[in-house]
């Protein structure tokens, strides 16, 4: 199989890391920008955000070409790349069962630098996903979607516009685990204001809708990290490729 094609879009290059150092240095970004915005107790001496799945992924990365740094990443999980019994990250939270038989990849731990949360950085590295789910011949991309803390009523109108709005399919959704199980349909469906939801969606997620993706009818309230966690899934033939191209001119 080819090599992976990276690409370069302004100043900004998006591709897979090459070495070590780099999965390191995506591991850092990870722990300022993801693990301690959630939640600034979770502290490590090392300074790195990481678990058993990192030496097994592939991690699309887009490179500040100016400074030579990373400043966004992706984690990507095949099936291939799970040991033998060995689950994807998204089951610690919901059952997949109705998506995980099909040819699927799992994106996880993303994260864009501060200063760089536009959504043309977000749209590259979709890009980015989307050579990558074609190169291998992906048809569902799924992971989970996040809104900070712990209480499903801070964000009342975005979680309850998603419930209305944007589920999967019937025979595609997936049910959260009965110990971190939260209803996200928590306004009736004529209080929900479409111009709130969109005020209360972090970027990432705004995103997700963007592109046509789907979630899941029920969240997952992950104390630990400080989370609401969605789960999100896309399918790689309906993902909205004009929304693409309108930040992509490459």
């Amino acid at each position: 199989m080819s090599e992976y094609e990276s690409f370069v879009v302004g100043d900004i290059e998006i591709r897979l890391t090459r070495n070590q150092e780099e999965l390191k240095e995506t591991m850092r970004l990870r722990y300022y920008e993801l693990l301690l915005y959630y939640n600034k107790n979770n502290r490590n001496q090392e300074e790195l955000f990481k678990d058993e799945y990192d030496e097994l992924a592939d991690h699309l990365v887009a490179v500040d070409l100016s400074t030579n740094s990373i400043i966004g990443t992706y984690r990507l999980v095949r099936k291939e790349h799970l040991r033998e019994g060995q689950r994807f990250v998204t089951e610690k939270e919901f059952d997949i069962g109705r998506v995980k038989n099909e040819k699927v990849l799992e994106i996880g731990r993303a994260v864009v630098k501060k200063e760089y949360r536009t959504g043309a950085i977000i749209i590259s590295l979709w890009k980015g996903l989307m050579n990558y789910a074609s190169m291998h011949g992906i048809k569902y991309i799924f992971g989970t979607a996040s809104f900070p803390g712990t209480d499903p009523l801070a964000h009342a109108q975005a979680l309850s516009y998603i419930y209305y709005n944007h589920l999967s399919p019937d025979e595609l959704r997936v049910s959260a685990k009965s110990e971190g199980f939260h209803a996200i349909d928590l306004l009736p469906r004529e209080e929900v204001d479409p111009v709130a939801a969109k005020k209360q969606m972090p970027a990432l997620i705004k995103g997700y809708v963007n592109i046509g993706a789907t979630f899941g009818p029920e969240a997952y309230i992950d104390r630990h990290f400080n989370s609401i966690d969605l789960f999100v899934l896309a399918n790689t033939e309906k993902i909205n490729s004009k929304y693409i191209r309108r930040f992509i001119k490459n």
